[in-house]
């Protein structure tokens, strides 16, 4: 990689981080909007729509990804026909499973209003009706990542959290509240869509082998699948186990504990893109993948460090004095989450090089979590400990996996850039 090519990854990568940044900072200063002036019973309904968000990000991150990793290669080769016939067929599949995705959440709203001892129904309906528009939404941020269009992809996490924020205090300050949070969730993802539309060249479009991009979006699938259960299926079980207002409680502290994976999810959104394109020109990259390894363990250890030193001025600032309770599980979550975040490096990494095995010890590592925290959740403290043990353990797997590789490949031999 030349001088000119690295200097303007460098600037790429900064803009993009610092919008991640300012986006994570709008999302946070909704939610800690919402919970002082709800109160933890109702912030917990609040907190349960944004953990359905993120958990049905599973499947928008296959599109994305899917998107990112052919755009890439097709980017990369000039092939813009091929890139016209992936975006075609995304298109397609995302509007069938968004409308699926609807179907079941509209038509089984009251079956979820009794799971989740929620007040209506009318937030999964208008949370639902946001479904298509998020897959395609996520489709395009996919090809503009995969592109490395980062100044147009950075824009559209920024519409949607500026509109979010802004329709969201709008509709709950008139007296709407959780159907006004839901509300700005779906106007936010139209936003999105509108400013991620992708311009194609729609003359010499060819087809392309969507048997191998099938393959690949069905792994990332449930690989993603995976993530979100393991970051997302302890509130949801809280709320299902708990009472509203401790479920309200433990929304604040895994939204505080969670700082560390939204702040370093820049790092895997770079390093997806750039391993994939070095190893199509059979350069090295594996220093990619350690700095970014490093970057993210640094960022999460010194977010560990605050959350230990200072936990109640933490809650204080952020949430209150009714969520005071919660103060000194602060670093304990952090950690676990630091260690998860960790953990995605080495998968990420690896599924960029068409290796899947790291993402099916993850997958496993989800289905263990949901298991185990069925049968024990005593207490907050019972339901973090085993969420520490299980990421602990995940690091060690992902830490052994590429120990092997390095023993059994040869520098010499050069395989996936493993030199």
């Amino acid at each position: 990689m030349n001088k000119a090519s690295k200097d303007g990854m460098l600037k790429q990568g900064s803009l993009l981080f610092v919008s991640t940044l300012v986006v994570n900072l709008g999302n946070y200063a909704i939610n800690l909007l919402l919970g002082r002036w709800m109160g933890p019973a109702d912030f917990s309904e609040v907190s349960l729509l944004i953990t359905l968000m993120l958990m049905l990000s599973f499947w928008a991150l296959a599109f994305q990804l899917t998107g990112a990793k052919w755009a890439a290669q097709y980017h990369q080769a000039g092939e813009e026909g091929q890139l016209a016939a992936l975006v075609h067929w995304l298109r397609k599949l995302a509007w069938k499973a968004g409308l699926t995705m609807a179907a079941l959440l509209m038509g089984l709203s009251f079956f979820w209003q009794d799971f989740f001892q929620t007040r209506s129904v009318l937030p999964f309906i208008i949370f639902g009706a946001g479904m298509p528009v998020y897959l395609l939404m996520s489709t395009n941020r996919g090809i503009l990542q995969g592109s490395q269009q980062y100044g147009r992809f950075a824009l559209t996490y920024q519409a949607e959290m500026w509109t979010r924020l802004a329709v969201t205090i709008l509709l709950v300050w008139l007296g709407f509240g959780v159907n006004g949070v839901a509300g700005g969730i779906t106007a936010s993802l139209l936003a999105s869509l509108f400013l991620s539309r992708i311009r194609l060249q729609e003359k010499g479009a060819t087809s392309f082998n969507n048997q191998r991009a099938l393959r690949f979006f069905l792994m990332i699938l449930v690989y993603e699948c995976s993530q979100i259960l393991i970051n997302n299926s302890d509130t949801v079980l809280v709320k299902h186990y708990f009472s509203p207002t401790e479920a309200g409680l433990y929304a604040a502290l895994a939204l505080i504990g969670r700082i560390v994976y939204f702040g370093t999810w820049t790092v895997v959104t770079m390093l997806f893109p750039t391993v994939i394109k070095l190893e199509k020109e059979g350069k090295p990259h594996l220093k990619y993948f350690v700095y970014g390894l490093l970057a993210v363990a640094s960022m999460g250890a010194a977010i560990i460090g605050v959350l230990y030193l200072f936990p109640e001025l933490a809650i204080r600032g952020l949430f209150g004095e009714q969520y005071l309770s919660i103060a000194p599980l602060l670093w304990q979550y952090a950690l676990a989450t630091a260690l998860f975040a960790s953990a995605n490096v080495f998968v990420y990494y690896h599924l960029s090089l068409d290796r899947n095995a790291p993402a099916w010890m993850m997958i496993g590592g989800g289905v263990l979590q949901i298991g185990l925290l069925s049968f024990f959740h005593a207490s907050f403290q019972q339901v973090i400990n085993i969420q520490i043990l299980l990421m602990s353990g995940m690091l060690l797997l992902m830490v052994v996996y590429q120990s092997t590789l390095s023993k059994f490949y040869s520098p010499q031999l050069k395989p996936s850039g493993l030199q």
